[in-house]
C-alpha cells in the first residue's frame, strides 16, 4: 500500500501513547478494521471509502472519521490510478487509555465524511485541531501537555452526536449481521489452525453461503481476509522487535514466515522486515546518545502548509462567518450564506456580532 517516497509516522504506540499519525502513499485497494478511532485526510489524489452502510468518493483536502471496529476499504479512483494519492491519518487507541478516559468508545463514535459542505463545522474544527498538531510535529515541539489537549479535543469533536433520520439507518439484514458474527469469531480464533469449513460449521452455516459472505462484504476470500487479520494483529509484535520475523509469523496463526512475509507485502507495499527497519529509524540514537526522531521531509512540507498557515491565522471559524489574522489586521469574514449573522457598531465604537441564537458578541474583551 505505501508510497516510501510520503512515508512519515509518528507512532505513539512505541511509548504506549494513545495517539499516531501517520503519511502514506496507496496505488491499490486496501481492506481494514481497527479497533481506534481514525481520521483520515487527503492530502493528495482522490479514493473510495467503502463501508457496510455506505461508499464515498473522497478528493484532496476532505476528510472521514472511521468508528472504531467499523470496516471499510480504500480503493483508487480507476481514472486516477496512474497518479499519485497521499493520505494523512490519526489513530486514537483507546486500549492505550484508561477505561475513565476512554469512556463508551465502541458507542461514542460514527463514520462519517467531512468536506466544504458536507457536515462543515466538524470538517472545520476538525482540520483546524489537526492543523494544530501537525505544526507541533513540523516544529518539533512534541510537548506531551501540548498533544493531550489536542488528542482529547479531536475525540470530542469526532465523538459530537450526530442527527440521523430513520433514512440515514442501514437496513437491517440478516446477510449482514451473520458477517458480523463470522467477523467476531475469527478476531476470536484468527492465531488457531481456522478453515472456511470450520467457520462454517462453528456458526451453523453452508459453506458457499460463508464465502459469499466474505466476497460481499470484504471484497476478497475468506483466505486473504483471516490472512490481512493475523498480519494486523502481529504489527505490535513486529515493531516491539523483540522476536524474529519466523516467531511473529507462527504467534499469529500464519503457517509460515514465506506466507506471511507474502501477506505482509500485499497489505503494506513493503517487507515485514523492512517495515520494521523504517519504524526503528524513529528511535535510532545519534553519536551523542540523543533519539533521533524522524522528520518530516520538504515533499511533506509542501503537502501540509495549508494546514499550518490555516491554523496559524484562523482565529474562529463555523459554518456561517471566518474571523482570521492578514498581517497586522483582524478580519471578520461573513458567508454568503450567512442568514441572519451581521455586524455593527455601538456608540463607543465596540464591534458587535450578532449569531443567529446569540445576544451578541463583541470585538472586545470586558474589562474585569
Amino acid at each position: 500500500m505505501q508510497n516510501m517516497n510520503y512515508y512519515y509516522d509518528f507512532s505513539g504506540q512505541k511509548f504506549g501513547y494513545p495517539l499516531s499519525l501517520s503519511i502514506n502513499g496507496f496505488s491499490r485497494s486496501v481492506f481494514s478494521r481497527q479497533s481506534s478511532l481514525e481520521i483520515s485526510y487527503i492530502l493528495k489524489g482522490a479514493y473510495e471509502a467503502v463501508t457496510a452502510d455506505f461508499s464515498c468518493t473522497l478528493k484532496e483536502r476532505e476528510l472521514i472519521v472511521i468508528a472504531p471496529d467499523t470496516m471499510h476499504m480504500i480503493c483508487p479512483k480507476q481514472e486516477l490510478e496512474e497518479k499519485e494519492t497521499v493520505i494523512l491519518t490519526i489513530h486514537v487507541d483507546f486500549a492505550r487509555m484508561s477505561d475513565a478516559m476512554a469512556g463508551d468508545c465502541q458507542n461514542a463514535f460514527h463514520t462519517f465524511v467531512c468536506t466544504e459542505d458536507k457536515n462543515r463545522d466538524f470538517y472545520v474544527c476538525l482540520k483546524r485541531k489537526i492543523g494544530e498538531l501537525v505544526a507541533m510535529l513540523m516544529k518539533g515541539r512534541n510537548h506531551l501537555y501540548e498533544m493531550n489537549v489536542i488528542l482529547m479535543q479531536l475525540v470530542a469533536i469526532a465523538a459530537r452526536q450526530q442527527d440521523f433520520s430513520m433514512e440515514d439507518l442501514p437496513l437491517h439484514s440478516d446477510f449482514h449481521e451473520n458477517y458480523l458474527k463470522a467477523i467476531q469469531y475469527i478476531d476470536a480464533h484468527y492465531s488457531e489452525q481456522l478453515t472456511l469449513s470450520d467457520l462454517a460449521a462453528q456458526l451453523s452455516f453452508s459453506l458457499s453461503y460463508t464465502s459469499r459472505l466474505f466476497r460481499r462484504y470484504t471484497g476478497i476470500p475468506f483466505v486473504k481476509y483471516l490472512a490481512y487479520v493475523r498480519v494486523r494483529a502481529s504489527l505490535e509484535s513486529l515493531l516491539e522487535g523483540r522476536s524474529s520475523i519466523e516467531q511473529i509469523a507462527a504467534d499469529c496463526g500464519m503457517p509460515n514466515a514465506k506466507s506471511y512475509a507474502a501477506a505482509f507485502r500485499e497489505l503494506y507495499g513493503i517487507l515485514p522486515s523492512d517495515y520494521r527497519k523504517q519504524f526503528r529509524q524513529n528511535l535510532k540514537y545519534a553519536t551523542e546518545k540523543k533519539i533521533r526522531k524522524m522528520e518530516l521531509d520538504e515533499e511533506h512540507k509542501e503537502l501540509l502548509h495549508h494546514f499550518i498557515e490555516e491554523s496559524g491565522t484562523i482565529l474562529y471559524e463555523e459554518s456561517a462567518i471566518l474571523i482570521h489574522k492578514m498581517g497586522d489586521e483582524i478580519v471578520c469574514r461573513i458567508r454568503p450564506d450567512a442568514g441572519n449573522v451581521r455586524l455593527e457598531t455601538d456608540a463607543d465604537g465596540t464591534l458587535i456580532l450578532h449569531l443567529p441564537g446569540v445576544s451578541h458578541a463583541c470585538a472586545e474583551e470586558p474589562e474585569v
